[in-house]
């Protein structure tokens, strides 16, 4: 009788200890399986932003303005044209926008 009740014991505190890891992990909420080999216009980006180290890949993450995700590939020439196009574009917004809040 004891040996099943540690059994039982052990596997009870296996399950919480599971599921409080699962809780509490850090782990990454999207990643690029896959990229997209079409060229996106620079018009229809929103942002962009890189997936997260723990990925399989290394991808870039573009979202357009009508709030759609597509996965590209950092290393293609094109899509570094466009993440500094559009971080170049985003700065000077910001930039204007706080030169009109200090007049």
């Amino acid at each position: 009788m004891k040996p099943y009740c540690i059994f039982i014991t052990c596997l009870v505190l296996f399950a919480f200890c599971s599921l409080a890891r699962s809780e509490f992990s850090q782990g990454p909420d999207k990643c690029c399986f896959s990229f997209s080999n079409v060229r996106i216009p620079v018009k229809q980006v929103e942002s962009h932003h890189t997936t997260h180290l723990e990925c399989n890949r290394n991808g870039v993450i573009v979202i357009t303005k009508a709030q759609r995700e597509i996965c590209v590939d950092p290393t293609e020439r094109w899509v570094q044209r466009l993440i500094n196009f559009v971080d170049n574009q985003n700065m000077k917004e910001m930039s204007l926008s706080s030169s009109e809040d200090s007049e």
